[in-house]
């Protein structure tokens, strides 16, 4: 729970209430000197380092890995989540006009999968449940809602049109957490699948936002639909045996 607490301390000061004045100065040096790539990572680094930070602390600097989820088969993981994203990734280009790639977009499809899954299911599920012991659906939903939350621009932009957003981000924060369970606690395996989802929003720029329009979102309901039947089928297997 205090790894949890910290956690969300973490979260409110670098995603809804912005980055403190030391970090933001050192976010403004690299993006001048270094790259407005190594900018973009510093929020999400951050939190990362406190997943890291966290799950040592709760369990005695012992263990950490296997505590975020990071122990369980490499490979696997990838190979998994590539595949349950895949329907979304081919079906993409269908609502696109054209393949887009910018370095910018590494920042969607590499450093926000690992920190986010890092953070938002390792820390914040899965050590509190597997290390403390606690239920799986409270922390697997409050994870989700805080996932949706940090996906919303907590500034004079907010409104009732980012209710789409919340809704989507926060739903796949608590499927994501529930994949993982699934298979086997594989970190992995949502590291993966966040990272070919974010390929096909960003590579083909099918929609504005997270909610997506009708047809953008084909491709993620199928996705959906193939991630829950090879979950239901592994959970099914883990079951009888």
């Amino acid at each position: 729970m205090v790894a949890f607490g910290l956690g969300i301390l973490v979260l409110v000061t670098t995603r809804l209430g912005g980055l403190p004045s030391a970090l933001g100065a050192l976010q403004q040096w690299l993006r001048e000197h270094v790259h407005p790539l190594a900018a973009q990572a510093v929020g999400p680094g951050l939190l990362a380092g406190t997943a890291l930070a966290m799950a040592a602390l709760a369990t005695g600097g012992r263990g950490w890995a296997r505590a975020l989820g990071m122990r369980a088969p490499f490979g696997r993981g990838l190979l998994l989540g590539f595949v349950i994203g895949l329907p979304m990734l081919l079906q993409a280009p269908l609502c696109s006009d054209g393949f887009v790639f910018t370095p910018n977009k590494l920042y969607a499809m590499v450093t926000a999968p690992v920190c986010e899954e890092v953070f938002f299911r390792g820390l914040l599920v899965m050590v509190p449940v597997y290390v403390g012991g606690c239920r799986f659906w409270p922390f697997a939903i409050a994870a989700g809602l805080i996932f949706g939350a940090a996906h919303l621009p907590w500034d004079s932009r907010i409104s009732t049109a980012y209710t789409g957003t919340f809704l989507a981000t926060s739903a796949g924060g608590i499927w994501f957490a529930w994949l993982v369970r699934c298979f086997d606690r594989n970190l992995w395996l949502a590291i993966s699948l966040h990272a070919t989802m974010n390929a096909a929003w960003a590579l083909f720029e099918v929609a504005d936002d997270a909610a997506g329009g009708l047809w953008a979102n084909v491709g993620r309901v199928l996705t959906i639909v193939l991630g829950t039947t090879l979950a239901r089928r592994r959970a099914a297997e883990v079951a009888d045996g």
